[in-house]
């Protein structure tokens, strides 16, 4: 399975994160964090998997998308 998260930045509000891939998704950060966004999405999925009484999924590929703008 792969999972893209999208991060934003604002300048004096930090970094947040979405993914279309997780309905729902969303978190914010004050340093660009891909892996406090990698969490809270096997979080996400953990959480979808037991309400609907299966397992979470084993094998989880992230990518990571910044807008040039932020990176920079």
């Amino acid at each position: 399975m792969t999972v893209r998260i999208l991060h934003h930045r604002e300048p004096r509000y930090g970094w947040s994160f979405d993914s279309p891939d997780i309905p729902g998704l969303v978190g914010g950060t004050d340093e660009y964090d891909p892996a406090e966004a990698e969490r809270a999405a096997r979080f996400a999925l953990e959480c979808e998997a037991e309400e609907r009484g299966e397992t979470p999924p084993d094998s989880i590929e992230f990518e990571h998308y910044v807008p040039a703008a932020a990176a920079a």
